[in-house]
């Protein structure tokens, strides 16, 4: 009789949500049948324009500095890649590459420890090496920098 009982309520809970489910299924065709093609269309090409488009990467060599810190024993290796933008070529870069080097290498030496050991110090750092290499290049020719390798010791 109990095993019965199970079976039975098990039936009704199944048979319940089938005939939810069904009537979800009904409802939500009939709304999408209400929203007009072209409000559907009009919002896949504003997700379309949302997305970035991320530019040709360029790999810089490792940098090696000291930091600025009093006592001299603190160093920095860093890596980065500079996101071009769309109009620049990697041919452009590495023929200015000696440059581009100068620049990072003036930025690294003069930062301590407690400026660039946050989130938001490395960030200001990056901000600083775009906005100098973007100077150098008289144009927005770089649109990101990129550390794939930061370490302080």
């Amino acid at each position: 009789m109990n095993k019965k009982i199970v079976i039975i309520i098990t039936s009704v809970a199944f048979v319940f949500l089938a005939i939810m489910g069904g009537g979800f299924y009904v409802m939500w065709t009939k709304i999408v049948s209400l929203i007009p093609p072209e409000e559907i269309a009009e919002e896949a090409l504003e997700e379309e324009a949302e997305t970035t488009v991320i530019g040709e990467m360029f790999p810089l060599d490792t940098f090696v500095v000291n930091l600025a810190d009093g006592n001299g024993k603190r160093y920095l290796r860093a890596t980065m890649q500079l996101e071009l933008s769309p109009e620049q070529t990697v041919a452009t870069l590495e023929q200015r590459l000696p440059q581009i080097r100068d620049v990072v290498l003036t930025i690294l030496p003069t930062k301590q420890f407690q400026e660039i050991r946050t989130v938001e110090g490395k960030a200001t750092l990056r901000t600083e090496i775009l906005t100098k290499l973007n100077e150098l290049f008289n144009s927005a020719s770089v649109a990101n920098i990129y550390f794939t390798e930061f370490v302080i010791q």
